[in-house]
């Protein structure tokens, strides 16, 4: 049996709360201003936060994003995401924690600000936990589909600046955790 297809308890609640209360931080004491009129090498420096929406429940994500020139950035990533499945039998509590790198493609030719149209890759590392969490009788072995490791996945973004706010988009596929994200960019000053 594979050690992602083990019920261990690492995960708990610990990651929800933290994620919950690194958001909550970086948006009460960040300056929200406007990417507007920035340019050169810190135009992408920023830190991502938000929600989405996906088959393994709803993702929360922290992203910090560095230029590296004025089309490429990268950064790194983390994401958290719960989600129960099951049947009249009970259920099956499942928890994903991913982090990460990500490199991104900015199409600053086609899209000047206020947007921002970036494509990339995300190498990832997910660890997976799932747990019973109530039912008739634990199963013997679970049955449907746990997944975690190593793994590189494409996405598709942007970014749109409007009155001080910087909103933020993006669309991954290929990793366990694909889905749709939204939030706010927050620039690093």
């Amino acid at each position: 049996m594979s050690i992602f297809l083990r019920p261990i308890n690492i995960l708990g609640r610990a990651p929800l709360r933290i994620s919950v209360a690194i958001v909550l931080a970086l948006i009460s004491t960040a300056d929200l201003s406007a990417q507007r009129g920035r340019s050169g090498m810190d135009r992408f420096d920023v830190v991502n936060v938000g929600l989405g929406m996906s088959n393994r429940g709803l993702p929360l994500f922290i992203e910090l994003e560095q230029s590296v020139d004025e089309h490429l950035s990268a950064g790194l990533m983390a994401s958290f995401q719960s989600f129960r499945e099951g049947g009249p039998e009970g259920k099956w509590q499942h928890q994903y924690l991913g982090v990460g790198v990500q490199g991104h493609y900015h199409f600053v030719e086609i899209a000047p600000p206020p947007f921002d149209f970036f494509a990339g890759l995300t190498l990832a590392w997910y660890a997976h936990n799932f747990r019973w969490v109530g039912g008739t009788s634990i199963p013997d072995s679970y049955t449907g589909n746990a997944v975690g490791g190593l793994q590189l996945g494409g996405h598709l973004g942007g970014r749109y600046t409007y009155k001080g706010w910087t909103f933020f988009t993006q669309m991954t596929g290929g990793t366990v955790l694909s889905g749709y994200t939204f939030g706010l960019s927050i620039p690093l000053k």
